[in-house]
């Protein structure tokens, strides 16, 4: 089986990507399902929203810790197969766990543990999805993988666990969700090939002298050495500066738009659960749209134009869903700019690192973007909830809409990498993309 960006196998390529499209899907809504039960679990429990600020913010950190503590042993040891199965298999244990919670803190403690086992997971899938792509097609791979979030985390996913509510109870909602999650780490251990360390000389978009061809997956003594670098080498790349600064604001506004609206729609806008779970359903069906074509759109128009447009744009979402919680513009408003915010997650989390950083230090630069991001960003969530017990519910909206006003601000600062803007005969992207 052949991997790498030149000369990998179609059919491999296909199967991967499918592969990591329904194993992100049901593993992000194995995180994100909280927001649609957390409305049942509030009357049950009878938590604050300062509590439910807490329970978001240390899911994330967990997330956070993890993701680059992990990548950089993955990045290390040359190993991401058995560390990614491992990751899904806890992360479908942790989140069928959180069925047995019965008071606040043992909650707390579930979903703190269901966010450190899914924290190593995206960087470490993503460098199966880059090794299987072939050249200038790795946007739209990172695309469909993400649109594994709008299908499933998006549309399938309120339905589903706000029907198993309904059917049954919010206990076994958070088992129904954990099964598909455990399915798909079998069906990558089963088919899934471990990516062979090789030269970077090997990815045209990354390497800096020309080399003669080698074979995709033969082992490169080489390959060992340039491994052992130290982590902290990424932050000499700009982009990864930026990436960080980027993600701290998508973490903190996208997450409160997405732990706080369904509460909004349910109390500001006077929704019943079901109804709410229709409206963030149809949101996911704009997402599909969104998650493959804005990422297949930077592939012919740039990684850095992408980034400043759709994040202005997303930041209608959060506005206009806190000027009309009970008209229709509020709900139209998170349904069509909602996906442009969300969407932005493989552009700065994976594709732009991907492309900006030699192969040792893949995992470690997506994983330290995602990693500081979201424990960052946690703290905002988790402070936001506090705000929303003085100031309401609307003002984190605000919050959320600012946030996505930066990442457009921050994106200007970004280098282009996109190989078809600049690759020349004697200068490649890589040089572009460093400071």
């Amino acid at each position: 089986m052949e991997h790498g960006n030149t000369g990998s196998s179609r059919a491999y390529e296909l199967r991967i990507v499918a592969l990591i499209f329904f194993a992100w899907g049901f593993l992000f809504l194995d995180r994100s399902a909280l927001s649609y039960i957390m409305p049942a679990i509030l009357e049950d429990l009878q938590l604050t929203n300062g509590q439910i600020g807490q329970i978001n913010m240390w899911q994330t950190i967990g997330f956070a810790v993890s993701g680059p503590l992990i990548a950089m042993l993955s990045d290390r040891s040359g190993k991401r197969k058995p560390i990614l199965l491992a990751a899904i298999f806890a992360t479908a244990l942790f989140s069928g766990l959180s069925a047995l919670a019965n008071t606040y803190p043992m909650l707390l403690a579930m979903r703190f543990l269901v966010g450190a086992s899914e924290g190593p997971i995206l960087p470490l899938a993503m460098t199966l999805v880059a090794a299987a792509s072939r050249e200038n097609t790795f946007g739209r791979n990172a695309g469909i993988v993400n649109t594994g979030v709008g299908v499933i985390a998006y549309i399938v996913g309120p339905v589903l666990v706000t029907q198993s509510i309904a059917a049954l109870n919010w206990h076994w909602a958070f088992v129904i969700i954990s099964v598909p999650s455990f399915l798909l780490g079998v069906l990558i251990w089963k088919f899934a090939k471990e990516v062979r360390p090789r030269r970077e000389s090997q990815n045209p978009q990354a390497s800096r002298q020309p080399q003669a061809p080698q074979q995709p997956n033969d082992w490169q003594p080489e390959a060992e050495a340039e491994r052992r670098v130290r982590f902290w080498e990424v932050f000499k790349y700009r982009n990864v500066l930026v990436c960080i600064l980027i993600s701290i604001s998508f973490c903190g506004g996208y997450w409160i738009l997405n732990a706080f609206s369904p509460l909004y729609l349910t109390t500001a806008g006077q929704m019943s659960i079901e109804q709410m779970g229709v409206i963030m359903s149809t949101m996911g069906v704009a997402g599909i749209v969104a998650a493959v074509g804005i990422p297949m759109l930077s592939d012919y128009i740039g990684r850095k134009t992408v980034s400043i447009l759709f994040p202005a744009l997303g930041a209608l979402a959060p506005l206009g869903l806190y000027l009309f919680p009970t008209e229709w513009p509020g709900p139209a408003a998170l349904i069509v700019f909602g996906p442009m915010f969300g969407s932005m997650v493989p552009i700065f989390m994976n594709i732009i690192p991907q492309e900006s950083v030699p192969v040792q230090l893949k995992a470690t630069a997506s994983a330290l973007i995602i990693g500081i991001g979201e424990i960052v960003g946690s703290f905002i969530v988790g402070a936001a909830g506090t705000y929303a017990d003085l100031y309401g519910l609307a003002f984190v909206l605000l919050v959320s809409a600012a946030a996505a006003v930066l990442m457009a601000i921050l994106g200007l600062g970004l280098k282009e990498t996109l190989a078809r803007k600049f690759r020349t005969q004697d200068q490649p992207v890589l040089e572009q993309a460093v400071r």
